[in-house]
This record gives structure tokens, C-alpha cells and sequence, in this order.
């Protein structure tokens, strides 16, 4: 963990000024501590002296408004609770800085572990140092859906290029060649595993709709903006969309209703995650679904084992997803 000493350096203080901050905060100007604070945040600094474990993990997700990742926060505190451990829910609103300030909150409450639930990490421009100092330092870590290759870490999630192949190769079974790409930011790793997985399908089919992409948020209004691109961008209409989310999905779905489309009469569309909502849209989405309770269950067993056998390694853990077929797919417009 970083000093005192560092603290104070980031900080432009004294360490007796430092130590002030941890120790009688009231007797240092204010500026000065919000200074103090903010460079214990950034280094990830916890005073000494604290009880040594809480019986805690930390979760931390994304956002709360996309049903997968509650889902998968529910199932994950069912499972540490089976185990005996309570959990702690952090909200970080997809924030870097909001995620560093729940870690050091985390290490301050001296949880045992914590497992991050398609974290910063997944962002291709960010900065990872943090996660590598939390390792050195000896934090017990599990990336869900999300580590990268740079960082020896214990992950658990979907294979996502498996996805994006998966729902191409649906749609091109079904007779489509024009097949699209409603995807979430091109800086996330999720949104360039799953087109690559597209890629893949197409190029084994011989068909090429590389320029069929475009890019938005993963929200209902992300879907809508992407698919209202792709069918006004003047290089022929797609007849078939995969998405990157079952949200996006959902958004697409109303903008091609608004288009004057049919759903799936003139375009098929698939989402992913196999929230429960898609079973609610009509008609009915289909959809390439995360086995939630299994990543949940071996994300915290995972955990546990870094918490009770620290010199354990642990192995990459990937689920295979599955389609579900609903009723947004079905064989392409006659020509």
C-alpha cells in the first residue's frame, strides 16, 4: 500500500501535515485536507490501525439502469451470502474517478476482496494503473466481464466474440447477407470482441458488411440513434441487426417501428444479455443470453478461494452464451 510519505508528497505537505489529515482533521485548514484526502484517494492510502478484515465484499457495477448488471449483483450477494460474507453494492456510473474513490472507500472498511463487474477496465483509452497497484498491494481481485490481457488478473464472463458470431450466424442461416451492427462505443473491449465475432461469421459465409456498423451508448437511446443511422445512411438498408445489448436492441426495435418497418417481416433484429424485459417487447426479442447465475456463482467462489488460499492461482473462467430465439427474427424480405 502507498505511504504517508507519499501521501504527503502528492499532496505538496508536510507528513506531519498528512498525518494530521488521518488523525485530527478539524486542526488543518480546509483546502489543505480536501488536498490530503484527494491524494490518499488517488493512491489508495488506509490509515493504519483499522480491524484487519470486515466479513465484506465490495461489488462494483456500471450503472444500475441496465437490468444485467442488478441481475447479476443480486445473484452474486445470494451466492456470498451462502458463503458468509455480506456484500457491499458500489454504484460507480461508468466514472473512473467515481470507481477509485469506492475502492479506497472499500480498502478503508478492509473488505476482503472485491469484484468488478464490467469495470473501467473494459475502457480501452483509460489508464489501468490502479488495478495493477491494488494487486501489488495484495487485494484480492475478480474482473466479471471484463479484464484485459495486460493485467494477470481472475476473470470470469461470456465469450464475447463467441456472441457476436453466435447472432450472425443465426441471421445468415436465416437467409440474410445484409447484416448490421447496432454496437456500444468502439473504445469498450466488449463492443470490439462482439464485432469481431461478426467479422468472423461473415468472412466464413463469404459476405462482407463491414461498413453495416454504428456506434451509441448502451441504452435504449443508444439503439434507437445507432439503427436510425444505419437505415438513413444511403448505403442500402440492412435487412438483419445484431446489437451489443438487449437495451440497445430494444431501442433499435423502436426506431425501425418509427422507420415504418415490420419487425421481422423487413428487419430482424438480435439483442444480447437476455434480460427479462426482452421477453416483453413485441415481439418478443431474441436474443443471446449470459448464463447469469453461473458467472455469479464462480465469480464469488473464485473470490473466495484468492481470499482463503492467497498463493492460489486462479484460471480465466469463460461462459459460452446461448441464443434464444424469440420472435424479432425470420428470414429476410423477398427481394
Amino acid at each position: 500500500m502507498a505511504t504517508l510519505r507519499e501521501v504527503a508528497k502528492r499532496a505538496d505537505v508536510s507528513v506531519a501535515t498528512a498525518s494530521r489529515v488521518t488523525n485530527a482533521p478539524n486542526t488543518v485548514r480546509p483546502d489543505t485536507r480536501s488536498r490530503v484526502e484527494r491524494a490518499m484517494r488517488e493512491l489508495l492510502y488506509v490509515p493504519p490501525g483499522r480491524p484487519q478484515t470486515s466479513g465484506a465484499i465490495g461489488l462494483l457495477v456500471p450503472e444500475l439502469a441496465n437490468p444485467i448488471f442488478p441481475a447479476l449483483a443480486q445473484a452474486m450477494e445470494t451466492r456470498a451470502t451462502e458463503l458468509g460474507y455480506a456484500s457491499i453494492l458500489c454504484n460507480t456510473a461508468g466514472s473512473a474517478r467515481r470507481e477509485a474513490d469506492y475502492v479506497h472507500m472499500l480498502l478503508e472498511r478492509r473488505v476482503e476482496g472485491m469484484i468488478f463487474i464490467s469495470c473501467e477496465m473494459t475502457d480501452l483509452r483509460g489508464d489501468h494503473a490502479h488495478y495493477a497497484r491494488l494487486l501489488a498491494d495484495g487485494a484480492r481481485l475478480v474482473f466479471v466481464n471484463g479484464a484485459i490481457d495486460t493485467l494477470h488478473v481472475t476473470s470470469v464472463g461470456v465469450d464475447e466474440r463467441a456472441a457476436g458470431q453466435l447472432a450472425t450466424q443465426h441471421l445468415i442461416d436465416l437467409g440474410h447477407s445484409r447484416i448490421a451492427f447496432v454496437a456500444g462505443p468502439e473504445h469498450v473491449l466488449p463492443t470490439r470482441e462482439k464485432g469481431a465475432g461478426r467479422e468472423a461469421a461473415l468472412r466464413a459465409a463469404g459476405l462482407d458488411s463491414a461498413e453495416l456498423v454504428a456506434h451509441g451508448d448502451f441504452s435504449i437511446d443508444g439503439g434507437r440513434a445507432a439503427l436510425r443511422e444505419l437505415v438513413g445512411n444511403g448505403r442500402g438498408r440492412p435487412t438483419a441487426v445484431i446489437c451489443s445489448s438487449d437495451l440497445m436492441a430494444i431501442g433499435a426495435l423502436q426506431a425501425a417501428r418509427a422507420a415504418g418497418l415490420r419487425v421481422p417481416e423487413d428487419l430482424s433484429i438480435v439483442g444480447f444479455d437476455g434480460i427479462e424485459a426482452a421477453a416483453w417487447t413485441n415481439p418478443p426479442l431474441t436474443t443471446v443470453v449470459q448464463p447469469i447465475e453461473d458467472i455469479a456463482r464462480v465469480a464469488v467462489d473464485a473470490l473466495r478461494t484468492l481470499i482463503e488460499e492467497p498463493p492460489r492461482v486462479m484460471p480465466h473462467f469463460v461462459f459460452r452464451p446461448r441464443l434464444r430465439a424469440g420472435g424479432s427474427t425470420a428470414p429476410p424480405p423477398a427481394p
